[in-house]
C-alpha cells in the first residue's frame, strides 16, 4: 500500500489564483464573420483577451463553422454561444481555455500510458516533483528526478502539468505518445492585480481611486502577531506611531493626516466587506492621545496574519465614499484566504520568537551606575542642597544619616558606602526577561468547481519582556464558497478568537521604576529575600514598605476577550449582465477586565493607612481587609444586513458598471464598571465582610463615593449607496460614488442640512491611447478624483439630555447631571478632497510606480468653545475650524536584476514615500476676540501647549511649544529663559493666557512626522530568498527624557528639587555646570546651594491667572534645549527563507517546505542628540514606555 502521505502529496495540484473569477468576467470579445472555422475563432479569442486556447485538430473534424456578429461580449458567454450545438465543450483555468469533447451518455474507452518529460523553458533542465494530473479524472502523478512521468489516460483527456512558481500547462492526452513539455515561470503582471474596496472588486487597470494593495505574504514575517505591525513603511500616506513596545499594544495609525479634532482619527477596519469595531469603545479624545497605550487591542486584534490574503488601503474620497461618514480617516480593507478547486492541501506554520529585554548596556539607556550615583549624592550634600525633612533612610544619604546619629561608626559608614557603590543592582534584569514566544497555524483547503473551503486553527503565546506579562490567543476560521446552481452562489465564513491578556497594573509603572531607581539600592537581601524600603505616599502623606517585585507579582491587570464574527452572503445571477447579493453579518465581542491589588501591595497599604499585617485605625482606613478589585465588563455586539445589485454590460467598445445597494447596521456597547474592596484572591477570590459601623471612612467611600458605572450605547445606521462607472474604449473611465446615512445619533440640524457623501473620479489610460504602440511604456495612466464627506459627532443632540443620579448625601434629595447639552445648531463637519496621480509601468514592467498629490480640507470642524459655567458646563461644541492636509505620495518597484528560470537570480527594490502637511487654518470662536486657541476639553493650559494638545490657529495639529532656553547663569549655573523675568508681571496682566503662553514659549515642531515611508529589498537565488525592509520617519520633534522627574508635581518634590536617595540620575549630569565659564560648554544645570535652590521651587507666576510654569526645573525639562529631532531610519524587518529541494520533498511526501529566519526592529539610526533614546519614545509623559524590542524568529512552513 502506498503511504498515505505520498498519496496526499500526489493529489496536490496548483490552485487557480484568487482573483481569476473576477478577471475573467472583465474579458470581452468582439467578433463578426460568416461561416468562420472554429480554429479562426479561437485565434481571435487569444488575440483579444490574451487567453491561450488549447485543442487538437482531431477535435475540430466534426465541428461546424459559425456565423456571429457580437460586440464586447463577455468571454464565457461568447464561448457558450460559439460551442452551442457543437460536439465540444470547454474548461477555463488560469487564463487558459481548454477545448474538450462533450461527454456522451455511453463511453467505452481504453486507458493507455502517456509518458513524457517536464522541463524548465528557460534552462531546459528537468523539473523533478512537477505534478501531472489527468484533469477530467482526478488522477495525479509526480515527475521523477529526471523530470519523467507516466500516467494512464484515454484519448480526449486533458492533462494539467504544474509546478510551484511556474505557469500551469494544459495538453490533450495522446496515449502512446512521448511528450516533451516545458513550463515557463509564473510572472506577476500589473494587469492581474485585483483591488477590493469592500463592496466590489476592481481590475487595477480600471481603478480611478487612491488605493494601495498589499499581499500579506509579502509583508508578514515570523514574529508578527497582528497585521497592523506589518504596515509601517509599506503604504505611502499611512503613518504608524509605535508609542509602546509592550506585548499586545496596538500602534496608532493615521492615513493622510488629521481630518478632525474631536472625532476619532483612527481609520476604519473592514474584513471581507464588513466594518469591524473595537472590542472596547474608547472615547475619541483618549484614543487620539499620542501617549495613550491601548492594551485591549483594536478591531483586528483577533484576526491572525496567517488567515489574511490581501490588504487594500483606501485613502481618497473616491475610494472611501461608499463607507459614508465613518471613512474620513481612511479605510483598511482586509480580504481573508479562501479555498480553491483541487485536492485537500494541509499546511502547517510555526514560528518561535526571541525578544530581547532592555539592558543597561543598550544604547538607549543613559543612566548612572551605582558608583556614579553615590558620587553625585556626595556633590549634592557638599553643595548644601536642602533635602526634604523626611527622606528615606536609604542610599548614601541613609548611610550618612546613620553616621551623624551615631547608629554606625565611621568604619561601618565606609563599609556601607562601599557596598552601595558596588551593588550596581540590575533593575532591568529583575523586572524584565528575555522572552520566548510561539505561534502555530494549521490549515486545510481545497474543493471542487462546486464548493471550496479554507479552514484554520491558530495558537499564539506571546511572552512579554516585563515579567508576568503576556498574551495568549486561540483562533478558528472557516470559509466556504459554493456554486449551488449555475446562477446561485453562497459564501460563508466564521471567525472565532479567545484571548487572555495579562499585564502588571499600569499604576505600578514598572519600567519607569527601572529607569528611575538608583542602582545602589538592592532588590534582594543577601539571603535572596525581597528587600523593602520606605516609599512616600502623597495621598495619605505616610511612608510604607515598597519592593517593585512584590508590586508586580500582586498588582495585576488581566483581560479575557472572546470574539465571534459570522458573515454569509448569497449571490444570484439573473443573466450575464445582472446579479444581486444579500449579505448578513453578526459580531459579538466580550471583554472582561480585572485590575487587582492584593493586600500586601503598596497600593493597599495606602488605602489601609497601615503596613501589611498591621491593624489600621478603624476611623481612618479605607480598606480594613484584603485588597481591591476593579472589574470592567463590556459586551459589544453588531449586525449588518446589506442588499446590493450589480450590473455590467458592454455597449459597443464601451462598458457600463453599476452597483446599487442599501444596508442597515447596529452597533451596541453595554458595560458595567465596578470597584470592590476587601478582595482576597488567595481565598477563592472572595470578599471579606466589612462592618460599616466599625469602619465609617470605608462606609462613606462604599456608599457615597464609589458608584458603579454603566455603559449603554447604541448606534443604528440605515444607508443607501450607488456606484457607477463608464469605460470608453478601454481608454477613459469615469466613476461616480455616493452614499447617504441616517442615524439615531444625528441631530435635527444635520438632517436639516442633509449632506450625502459623494465623489467623482476619472482615469485616462494613456498606454491605450497616446502610447499604444510603445515598447517602453507598458502602462501609463492619469487618475484624478474629487469627493465630499460629512461627519457628525455621536454624542451631540438637539435636545437637553439629563442623566439621573442617586441621592445627594447632604440634601437627601435625588440629583441629576447634564449628560449632553442641547446643540440644535451644530452642522455637519465637511471634508473635501482632491486627488491626482500618475501610474506607470515601464521597460517590460521592470519599473512600476505611481506619484500622487492630494489636498484635503475640512470645513466647519468641531471645536470646543469656552463658555461660562453658569450654563452647567464650561465648554460647548461649535463649528468653527478649518483643517488642511496636503501632501505627495510616491511608490516605486524596480527589478534591477531578473534572470530567467527557477534558479536565476533576481533583485527587487520597493521604495515608498508619503508626505503630509497639516494645518489648522481658521480661528476658533471665543468670547473676548483675543484668544487664538481653544482647548479640546478644558480651558487653555500651559500643560496643553507643552504636550501638543492645544488647537492653535495656523498651526499643525499636534504642534507643541517649549520654553525658550536662554543659557545657564554665569555665576550659579541655573537655567534662564527668554521673557521669564518677574518684571513682566504687569505686562502679562493685560494679556490673555494664550498671548502670555506664546510670549514665553515658542513652537518646537510637531509630534507627528510629516514624511514616512520605507525601502524594501528582496533577493532570490535558487531555493534561497532574502528580504529586508527599512522604515523611515521625518519631520517630527520629541522631548528628551526628563532630567528632573517630578519637577512638575510638587507632591513628589516634597519641597525640594534634590534627587531623592532612592532615585537614579541621568548620566547627562556628569557633564553639568560646575564653575563659571562652564556655561560655554554645557547646557546641563549645576547644583545650587540650599538657599538658592529653595528660591527656585516655586515659579513667580504661580497663583496668577496667566500662570505658565511650576518652577525653573519643570521649565528646563520642557525647554527647547531639551528638544531633539524625531527623524529615524529603522531596520524594521529581515527575513531569510530556504525552500527544501525537490528530492527531499518527494522523500517525505511533502508538497512544499521551507525554513525561515527573521528579525524585527533590529536597529534604529537617529539623532546623536538623543544619546540612544528611542525616537518613538517621545518624552512628553512622566511614564517611561517600553520601546519596540528587537525580535529574532525561527519558522517552518510545510504543506502536504
Amino acid at each position: 500500500m502506498i503511504k498515505a502521505k505520498t498519496i496526499c502529496y500526489r493529489t496536490c495540484i496548483v490552485i487557480t489564483m484568487l482573483f481569476f473569477s473576477v478577471s475573467i468576467n472583465a474579458q470581452s470579445v468582439t467578433f463578426s464573420g460568416k461561416e468562420v472555422p472554429l480554429e479562426n475563432v479561437f485565434t481571435a479569442i487569444k488575440k483579444q483577451t490574451g487567453y491561450a486556447v488549447f485543442y487538437t485538430k482531431n477535435m475540430l473534424q466534426n465541428a461546424r463553422p459559425v456565423t456571429y456578429d457580437v460586440k464586447n461580449m463577455p468571454l464565457l458567454d461568447f464561448l457558450n454561444m460559439v460551442l452551442n450545438n457543437q460536439p465540444l465543450s470547454f474548461v477555463v483555468e488560469n487564463k487558459t481555455v481548454m477545448i474538450v469533447p462533450k461527454k456522451t451518455d455511453v463511453q467505452i474507452s481504453i486507458q493507455l500510458p502517456v509518458e513524457g518529460v517536464v522541463k524548465d523553458s528557460a534552462t531546459g533542465n528537468p523539473l523533478p516533483g512537477a505534478t501531472v494530473a489527468v484533469f477530467t479524472k482526478g488522477r495525479f502523478v509526480t515527475t521523477d528526478k529526471k523530470g519523467h512521468f507516466s500516467v494512464d489516460a484515454v484519448n480526449g483527456d486533458r492533462l494539467l502539468i504544474s509546478f510551484i512558481g511556474y505557469k500551469p500547462y494544459f495538453i490533450n492526452a495522446d496515449p502512446g505518445a512521448n511528450l516533451d513539455i516545458t513550463l515557463a515561470l509564473q510572472e506577476t503582471s500589473l494587469k492581474e492585480v485585483i483591488v477590493s474596496n469592500g463592496y466590489q472588486k476592481i481590475d487595477s487597470r480600471k481603478l480611478t481611486s487612491a488605493i494601495t494593495t498589499l499581499k500579506a505574504a509579502d509583508i508578514v514575517v515570523p514574529g508578527m502577531y497582528s497585521i497592523d505591525q506589518a504596515l509601517e513603511g509599506r503604504v505611502p500616506g499611512l503613518f504608524v506611531v509605535n508609542n509602546s513596545g509592550e506585548v499586545g499594544a496596538s500602534p496608532k495609525i493615521r492615513i493622510r493626516g488629521t481630518s478632525t479634532i474631536l472625532g476619532s482619527r483612527e481609520p476604519v477596519w473592514v474584513v471581507d466587506g464588513v466594518v469591524v469595531n473595537d472590542p472596547v469603545g474608547v472615547d475619541p479624545q483618549t484614543i487620539n492621545d499620542l501617549d495613550f497605550v491601548n492594551r485591549l487591542g483594536n478591531a483586528i486584534s483577533g484576526l491572525k496574519p496567517f488567515d489574511i490574503e490581501q490588504i487594500d488601503v483606501l485613502k481618497d474620497a473616491s475610494a472611501t465614499a461608499l463607507y459614508g461618514v465613518r471613512a474620513a480617516n481612511g479605510v483598511i480593507v482586509i480580504t481573508t484566504k479562501k479555498g480553491h478547486a483541487g485536492p485537500p492541501v494541509v499546511s502547517f506554520n510555526n514560528a518561535t520568537t526571541y525578544t530581547r529585554r532592555p539592558r543597561y548596556t543598550d544604547h538607549n539607556i543613559n543612566l548612572m551606575n551605582s558608583r556614579e550615583r553615590i558620587d553625585y549624592s556626595r556633590d549634592v550634600i557638599n553643595s548644601g542642597l536642602a533635602y526634604p525633612a523626611n527622606i528615606n533612610n536609604i542610599g548614601y544619604e541613609g548611610a550618612l544619616n546613620d553616621l551623624y546619629t551615631g547608629k554606625s561608626t565611621y568604619a561601618e559608614f565606609e563599609q556601607n558606602v562601599h557596598t552601595l557603590e558596588t551593588n550596581n543592582t540590575d533593575w532591568f534584569r529583575i523586572i524584565t526577561r528575555d522572552a520566548i514566544s510561539t505561534q502555530n497555524n494549521l490549515s486545510i483547503s481545497g474543493g471542487s468547481d462546486k464548493i471550496n473551503y479554507f479552514a484554520s486553527l491558530g495558537e499564539a503565546t506571546q511572552m512579554g519582556t516585563l515579567k508576568g506579562e503576556g498574551v495568549n490567543q486561540y483562533t478558528a476560521f472557516v470559509k466556504l464558497n459554493a456554486n449551488m446552481t449555475k446562477k446561485l452562489s453562497w459564501e460563508f465564513n466564521l471567525r472565532n478568537n479567545v484571548e487572555k491578556r495579562k499585564y502588571v497594573a499600569s499604576s505600578v509603572n514598572a519600567l519607569s521604576y527601572a529607569y528611575g531607581t538608583s542602582r545602589a539600592i538592592p532588590g534582594y537581601t543577601n539571603g535572596n529575600d525581597l528587600s523593602y524600603y520606605k516609599s512616600f505616599d502623597p495621598v495619605s502623606y505616610s511612608y510604607y514598605n515598597f519592593n517593585i517585585v512584590n508590586e508586580m507579582q500582586h498588582s495585576q491587570d488581566v483581560s479575557n476577550i472572546t470574539g465571534l464574527n459570522l458573515n454569509t452572503n448569497l449571490n444570484y445571477k439573473f443573466n450575464p449582465n445582472l446579479n444581486a447579493t444579500v449579505l448578513f453579518s453578526y459580531a459579538n465581542n466580550n471583554t472582561g477586565e480585572e485590575i487587582s491589588y492584593e493586600e500586601n501591595t503598596f497600593y493597599a497599604a495606602s488605602l489601609r493607612r497601615s503596613e501589611y499585617k498591621v491593624s489600621p485605625d478603624p476611623a481612618q482606613t479605607l480598606l480594613p481587609y484584603g485588597g481591591e478589585l476593579q472589574a470592567n465588563n463590556i459586551r459589544n455586539s453588531s449586525y449588518l444586513v446589506r442588499g446590493q445589485v450589480n450590473y455590467g454590460k458592454p455597449i459597443g467598445k464601451d462598458r457600463v458598471d453599476v452597483i446599487v445597494g442599501t444596508e442597515v447596521s447596529s452597533n451596541t456597547y453595554r458595560g458595567l464598571k465596578t470597584v470592590r474592596r476587601g478582595y482576597m484572591s488567595d481565598r477563592g477570590q472572595s470578599f471579606a465582610p466589612i462592618d460599616p459601623v466599625k469602619y465609617p471612612a470605608y462606609a462613606k467611600w462604599a456608599n457615597i463615593t464609589n458608584v458603579d458605572q454603566i455603559q449603554d450605547g447604541i448606534t443604528n445606521l440605515a444607508s443607501g449607496y450607488f456606484s457607477g462607472s463608464y469605460t470608453i474604449n478601454s481608454k477613459y473611465i469615469l466613476n461616480f460614488n455616493t452614499r447617504t446615512d441616517f442615524s439615531n445619533k444625528f441631530g435635527a440640524r444635520s438632517r436639516e442640512k442633509f449632506l450625502p457623501t459623494w465623489s467623482v473620479s476619472g482615469r485616462w489610460n494613456l498606454s491605450e491611447d497616446l502610447f499604444k504602440n510603445s515598447e517602453t511604456v507598458n502602462m501609463l495612466a492619469l487618475r484624478t478624483s474629487y469627493g465630499y464627506q460629512g461627519n457628525m459627532l455621536e454624542n451631540q443632540t438637539p435636545e437637553l439630555i439629563i442623566k439621573q443620579g442617586s441621592v445627594d448625601p447632604v440634601t437627601g434629595q435625588y440629583y441629576s447631571n447634564i449628560a449632553y447639552y442641547p446643540n440644535p445648531n451644530l452642522k455637519w463637519e465637511k471634508n473635501g478632497e482632491v486627488n491626482t496621480a500618475l501610474d506607470f509601468s515601464l521597460l517590460h514592467n521592470k519599473i512600476i510606480g505611481s506619484v500622487t498629490y492630494f489636498y484635503k480640507k475640512t470645513k466647519n470642524a468641531f471645536l470646543d468653545k469656552q463658555v461660562s459655567d453658569v450654563n452647567g458646563r464650561t465648554t460647548y461644541i461649535v463649528n468653527s475650524g478649518t483643517i488642511e492636509n496636503q501632501g505627495i505620495e510616491v511608490a516605486f518597484s524596480f527589478n534591477p536584476v531578473k534572470s530567467g528560470g527557477k534558479n536565476g537570480f533576481s533583485w527587487r527594490i520597493d521604495p515608498q514615500l508619503g508626505q503630509v502637511i497639516n494645518k489648522l487654518l481658521a480661528k476658533a470662536i471665543n468670547n473676548n476676540g483675543l484668544n487664538q486657541s481653544v482647548g479640546v476639553s478644558n480651558a487653555n493650559t500651559y500643560a496643553a501647549y507643552l504636550k501638543g494638545n492645544q488647537i492653535i490657529n495656523d498651526k499643525a495639529v499636534n504642534t507643541f511649544y517649549s520654553y525658550q532656553f536662554n543659557g545657564l547663569d554665569h555665576l550659579k549655573g541655573n537655567p534662564t529663559y527668554k521673557n521669564d523675568d518677574p518684571s513682566n508681571a504687569d505686562k502679562y496682566k493685560g494679556l490673555t493666557t494664550d498671548q502670555v503662553y506664546q510670549q514665553v514659549m515658542a513652537p518646537s515642531g510637531n509630534r507627528v512626522p510629516t514624511i514616512q515611508g520605507g525601502i524594501s529589498n528582496s533577493f532570490t537565488y535558487h531555493n534561497f530568498s532574502l528580504s529586508f525592509n527599512f522604515a523611515y520617519s521625518l519631520g517630527s520633534k520629541i522631548r528628551l527624557m526628563k532630567l528632573y522627574t517630578g519637577a512638575d508635581n510638587r507632591s513628589i518634590l516634597y519641597g525640594s528639587a534634590a534627587p531623592l536617595p532612592e532615585k537614579n540620575v541621568n548620566r547627562d549630569f556628569l557633564r553639568r555646570w560646575r564653575k563659571p565659564g562652564d556655561e560655554a560648554n554645557t547646557n546641563i544645570p549645576g547644583l545650587l546651594s540650599g538657599n538658592d535652590y529653595a528660591r527656585t521651587l516655586t515659579h513667580w507666576s504661580v497663583g496668577q491667572p496667566y500662570q505658565y510654569a511650576d518652577n525653573m526645573w519643570q521649565m528646563y525639562d520642557n525647554s527647547d534645549v531639551r528638544i531633539a529631532s524625531g527623524n529615524f531610519l529603522k531596520l524594521k524587518t529581515v527575513n531569510f527563507r530556504y525552500a527544501l529541494p525537490d528530492n527531499l520533498l518527494r522523500k517525505y511526501g511533502m508538497r512544499s517546505a521551507s525554513i525561515m529566519l527573521a528579525g524585527t526592529n533590529l536597529y534604529t539610526f537617529a539623532s546623536k542628540k538623543l544619546e540612544g533614546q528611542d525616537p518613538e519614545q517621545a518624552g512628553f509623559d512622566n511614564t517611561v514606555q517600553l520601546s519596540a524590542r528587537p525580535t529574532y524568529s525561527f519558522g517552518i512552513d510545510v504543506s502536504f
